[in-house]
């Protein structure tokens, strides 16, 4: 009883973290168009939301390592709620705009690298899969990009920061009940983080994984105009974001066993190949029955990217260094390397067009893949050195 209630706080702050990204990812671009930025300025823009997680993740692990997960993720969804509101505050200034959303971007990248620790470290204690309390979050995702896409073709984007806020607020309340770790005792030994930094293998796992989100700036700032471009309305384009993570709930509820089955190995270079392959195709825009069947390639690009990645790292990384495992992880790949991506979309658009821009994504994540080679090379636990 106690299990099924632990999960279920899990899953609702899942869906509702996730219908708010779902209604930022898809309509970000838009909006800013709608507020006179130009494409350099979206780009930077959505780079300053991914940047901020470089820095974040690492300074909210380190602290939740002392202080708890407990004492920091209902606080932070809180404050980014209030942060999206504050965005109204901005009125189109592009200093303004840049300075709230590194505000909210700082405290909204401290909570899923912890609940994501939480929720794996519930799921082996429990003996159930990690992927099948997140996939509540890709539920949560597609409801409101399709939501959102309905709620925008008929009220406009006037509805885009408090549809984000309201969600938020509700995963604040989630989190106040999430089943978090309970902190070591202050006289227990502690394993060092530093003892990651020897492996090479860690190194090119970050590198591999920060080219291969890199590639997505892409996809996040400007898919939703490259459709648009292309004769798409909102409500279509919210159901393209909303069938791709319909593809990638999919993945999340079989991911588990298949990666048991076939290993992390496999999984992570058919991500990083097929990612590249989806760029390609969205590029050429071969017509919309070819765009509706490359949207099912996200269950690779995110889903199956994501979940050997956690898999990787919760081998490498047990026990009490999950979190700042976690958050490393958060701040490379999806800090840096979703904010370098997103700062040279922004770039090859205004230069090259949806076409180019596309098409250079696509050679990123080949890249990434030569470097996933020497990344999933073996290397021990962290406290098996330890010991």
């Amino acid at each position: 009883m106690q299990a099924d209630r632990e999960g279920g706080w899990l899953a609702t702050f899942y869906f509702l973290y996730f219908c708010a990204l779902g209604a930022f990812m898809p309509y970000w671009g838009p909006w800013l168009h709608a507020q006179g930025q130009d494409p350099l300025a979206i780009g930077i823009l959505t780079a300053a939301v991914q940047f901020s997680k470089v820095l974040a993740p690492n300074l909210w692990g380190w602290l939740a390592h002392f202080w708890g997960s407990r004492r920091i993720v209902p606080w932070a969804a809180l404050i980014a709620a209030a942060g999206f509101l504050a965005l109204w505050l901005a009125h189109g200034n592009f200093l303004a705009l840049l300075l709230i959303t590194l505000t909210f971007s700082f405290f909204w990248a401290a909570t899923l690298p912890l609940v994501d620790a939480t929720t794996m470290d519930w799921a082996q204690r429990r003996g159930t899969a990690y992927g099948r309390i997140r996939l509540w979050g890709s539920l949560g995702f597609i409801a409101l990009s399709l939501g959102m896409g309905g709620l925008i073709a008929r009220w406009g984007l006037t509805v885009f920061l408090p549809g984000i806020a309201i969600f938020l607020v509700g995963a604040w309340w989630a989190s106040r009940y999430l089943p978090y770790s309970a902190l070591p005792a202050a006289d227990t030994p502690r394993p060092r983080l530093s003892g990651a930094f020897r492996h090479v293998s860690l190194w090119f796992f970050l590198l591999a994984g920060l080219l291969e989100q890199a590639s997505h700036g892409a996809y996040y700032a400007f898919y939703s105009i490259y459709a648009e471009q292309h004769g798409l309305g909102s409500a279509a384009v919210g159901m393209l974001w909303g069938f791709a993570v319909l593809c990638e709930v999919a993945f999340f509820w079989w991911g588990d066993r298949f990666i048991r089955r076939r290993g992390v190995p496999l999984v992570f270079t058919g991500a990083f190949i097929l990612t590249a392959m989806r760029w390609g195709v969205i590029a050429w825009w071969p017509g919309l029955i070819w765009i509706i069947l490359v949207q099912t390639l996200h269950a690779a690009s995110y889903g199956a990217f994501h979940l050997a990645a956690v898999h990787w790292l919760s081998e490498r990384f047990p026990g009490v260094l999950r979190g700042r495992g976690m958050a490393l992880y958060a701040s490379i790949v999806y800090g840096l390397g979703g904010g370098l991506g997103a700062l040279g979309a922004g770039w090859t658009w205004a230069h090259w067009g949806g076409r180019g821009t596309f098409s250079a994504a696509a050679l990123l994540a080949l890249l990434g893949a030569f470097f996933l080679i020497w990344a999933l090379q073996p290397a021990p636990a962290l406290e098996k050195e330890a010991e």
